[in-house]
Parts: structure tokens; C-alpha cells; sequence
């Protein structure tokens, strides 16, 4: 009997950490997001707005010279479910990056802008 009402606790323990764990992510998230910089007018990345998807930015910019993928700090967090647990750059030869936030560790959330790099210097090499 004693052993099931630990279980119950814990389980218990475990639900409460879970639901802070995604309130604390998802308003740490809107914080986060940053400022796309100010790219020319005339310039095709100036198209590209935050929340797109990977289609979306395809179709403007066409396919990027490289791209990269790497895991955020927040892949680490226990318990968290938010989408910026894994991102991609990709980026184009004289024009800059674009910086997609593709989802959690477990594969959830559709990828989408976070991050738009106006460089017109860029050398379109994966850093």
C-alpha cells in the first residue's frame, strides 16, 4: 500500500514539473524570438518574415548555398516540449541567413523563422 501511494506522488510530482516546465518555455519563447534585421527593399531576403516555414522561404529565396543543424541548450532541459530545441540555418551567397527553430526533441513542432541575417558579405559557407 505504501508503495503504490509513492507512485501516486511521484506521478503527481512528475505532472506539476511537467506543466511549469512548458508554461516557463512557451513565455520564454515569445521573449526570445529576435528582431529580423533590416534588410534593403529591394533585397529578396526582405521578403522573409518571422513564422514562416521552410516552404515558404524556398519559394522567395530558392535553395540555400548550405545549411547546417545543431541542438539549442534547451534540448538538455527535462521535461521541455517547446519547439527550440533544434535549429537550422541555411544561407545564401550575398544575401545573408535565415534561422529555423525545427522543433523539439521529440520531433514535434513544424519548423519556422526565427532569425533573418541581412550580410550582404555572406560567403554562403556553413559556419
Amino acid at each position: 500500500m505504501l508503495r503504490f501511494a509513492m507512485y501516486i506522488v511521484l506521478g503527481s510530482l512528475v505532472m506539476v514539473l511537467n506543466a511549469c516546465a512548458t508554461q516557463t518555455s512557451k513565455s520564454t519563447e515569445v521573449d526570445a524570438v529576435p528582431v529580423a534585421s533590416a534588410a534593403p527593399p529591394g533585397s529578396p531576403l526582405s521578403q522573409i518574415a518571422i513564422g514562416m516555414n521552410k516552404k515558404q522561404v524556398r519559394d522567395i529565396l530558392g535553395s540555400p548555398t548550405d545549411e547546417n543543424s545543431y541542438s539549442t541548450g534547451k534540448a538538455w532541459i527535462p521535461f521541455y516540449f517547446g519547439t527550440d530545441a533544434r535549429r537550422t540555418s541555411w544561407f545564401y551567397k550575398g544575401l545573408g541567413a535565415v534561422v529555423f527553430a525545427d522543433g523539439n526533441v521529440f520531433g514535434g513542432g513544424a519548423p519556422e523563422v526565427v532569425r533573418i541575417d541581412y550580410n550582404p558579405t555572406e560567403s554562403g559557407a556553413a559556419r
